[in-house]
């Protein structure tokens, strides 16, 4: 049987006819082969004109269709549908974008015309080699993985956990709640409640519908969107828990401190008295903040962004905890001299000014400085900074060092296992920091808390309650997925079994069959991004929809 093609020209409103003769493309297009009718439409993409189109599919017997019209992002899935609801393959059909392509960059009439003939002829040589491709679904598990127990994890495991949806909550230390469990009490706009977050932890940990490892870890993740498999190790040699299948996979493993164990510059280790924040914060819990020798501090230097030059970024949150610790202070008995070392001041909300004024009316010096160093001197600490050119000092009796905020440990081999890039700092990449902070760039992965970077313990609730939003928008219960159609296949007998695109497969696709000698495409999970494609040194892979045959015949036809 025969091809009968139908050319379609859409005016777009006036972007089109303004600039191209419409009626001179149909004059030329309609002559050529297997071109069964060729008309024009004022909007193909309104409601009426998609209902055109399926009556021109319909009573014009099509077996293949052009769309010379916009750009294919905007519409081609538009008419992809309209191809399916008229019942013709959508894998047959081919869209020419003639408004950005000729209508918007050729000033004369003339020439914009000339080059949608050639696209619009392009376009047809292509579309008599598709084959007609098949929509393929998949069923796929509620369940959600999340790796990480701090309060970030905590609240994704709350937000996701249902009577038919299990979230397996996997933590490598003995207790949830991560940093945020270890602290004296919140952030100044945070309240001083520590109940709330102890109670989010007592919920996850009795929720029916959470497991709970703790002394965990992650040993392995295979699989794609709504079909992963998890495999986990306990640590201390003792039996691992059994395999399980999730849908997706939330990254919440938090962050670590910088290594403030520096003697010549920060003291840490070598001078009494001299700890990190997260120990002034085991103080501050236990109600006694106290010098080694058992009595309170008469004078605390509070010393900012420790570790912050080596990194090359803010941690953020360091200024505002340490505007607490002063406050803390003031309010023991007997209240004692502080100072802040500070190199830049970071009070992003609102409220944060008026902490900082409070704690200035307080007594508590803020010191800008440069070139610290912390000195043991007669039993005292000596902090020797620059302020500007001159060299100054001041003596105290205990030093508090806010350490950079870093990676968590074992992010590289986490971020391996799942194919998901870090950062130039170390943490997990988001798909995009502004339109989408919360997925990673594969699908069915996702990123909340610190684990993406430096965050407050409300900018890591409300982003683990943005990763809950994500999946439940896509793994709802009883869906099933399309995972893509135009994939990448491999012809075995020009495979070499070099492995080359296993290593430029970004989606991890691509696996290599020992015993036959190639590679091996999981169509479930390949993306069609045809970075294997150009990678293959034999020309054994080739993706669906865009085989050399077809661009060789578009891109000829576009030169004549």
């Amino acid at each position: 049987m025969s091809a009968r093609i139908g050319v379609y020209v859409c005016e777009c409103g006036p972007n089109i006819p303004d600039r191209i003769d419409i009626d001179r493309v149909l004059e030329e297009i309609s002559p050529l082969k297997d071109v069964a009718v060729a008309k024009r439409y004022r909007l193909l993409c309104s409601n009426d004109g998609k209902k055109y189109l399926a009556d021109e599919i319909r009573s014009e017997k099509l077996t293949h269709l052009v769309v010379a019209a916009c750009s294919p992002r905007d519409h081609e899935k538009t008419f992809m549908k309209v191809c399916l609801e008229a019942g013709l393959n959508p894998f047959l059909f081919q869209m020419v974008n003639i408004r950005e392509q000729c209508a918007w960059i050729f000033s004369e009439k003339s020439e914009a015309t000339r080059m949608a003939v050639k696209y619009i002829r392009a376009g047809i040589s292509r579309v008599t080699l598709h084959e007609p491709l098949l929509q393929k679904e998949i069923k796929a598990t509620p369940d959600v993985l999340v790796v990480g127990g701090g309060i970030a994890g905590v609240e994704t495991a709350l937000s996701l956990a249902g009577q038919k949806r299990r979230v397996y909550l996997v933590e490598r230390s003995d207790a949830l709640g991560g940093t945020a469990a270890r602290l004296g009490r919140l952030l100044p706009h945070q309240g001083t409640d520590m109940r709330l977050i102890q109670e989010k932890i007592e919920h996850a940990e009795n929720n029916e519908n959470i497991s709970v490892f703790k002394g965990c870890e992650v040993e392995d993740i295979r699989g794609f969107l709504g079909n992963f498999e998890v495999s986990l190790k306990r640590s201390g040699g003792e039996p691992p828990p059994e395999m399980f299948r999730v849908g997706a996979v939330v990254v919440a493993t938090g962050f670590a401190l910088w290594d403030a164990f520096d003697p010549d510059v920060t003291g840490y280790g070598k001078i009494d008295d001299v700890v990190t924040s997260l120990e002034f914060e085991a103080m501050s819990a236990s109600g006694k903040i106290l010098k080694k020798n058992g009595s309170p501090p008469r004078s605390v230097a509070l010393i900012h962004c420790v570790g912050r030059k080596e990194k090359g970024y803010c941690s953020k949150v360091c200024c505002l905890y340490s505007l607490k610790f002063a406050h803390q202070l003031k309010d023991s008995q007997p209240a004692p001299d502080v100072f802040e070392f500070y190199s830049d001041l970071c009070l992003p909300e609102k409220t944060d000014q008026d902490v900082f004024e409070e704690a200035k009316k307080r007594g508590v010096r803020f010191l800008r400085a440069d070139d610290i160093r912390v000195e043991g001197r007669n039993g005292k600490i000596r902090i020797a900074y620059r302020d500007g050119s001159a060299e100054e000092a001041v003596e105290v009796e205990m030093a508090v060092l806010a350490p950079a905020m870093v990676p968590a440990p074992d992010s590289d081999r986490l971020a391996r296992m799942l194919n998901i890039p870090l950062d130039e700092t170390g943490f997990f990449k988001e798909a995009h920091s502004m339109l989408d902070p919360v997925s990673a760039p594969i699908s069915g992965i996702y990123i909340a808390g610190c684990a993406s970077g430096p965050k407050s313990i409300p900018e890591s609730v409300v982003q683990a309650q943005a990763a809950s939003g994500k999946i439940l928008s896509v793994l709802m219960l009883g869906k099933t997925l399309e995972p893509e159609v135009k994939v990448s296949t491999i012809k075995e007998e020009l495979c070499t079994g070099c492995q080359t695109c296993l290593n430029v497969c970004f989606y991890g696709a691509i696996s290599f069959d020992a015993f036959r000698g190639v590679s091996v495409v999981n169509e479930a999970i390949c993306r069609g991004c045809g970075s294997c494609v150009g990678s293959c040194p034999s020309g054994a892979i080739s993706s669906k929809q865009f085989t050399y045959q077809q661009l060789f015949k578009e891109v000829m036809e576009a030169l004549r």
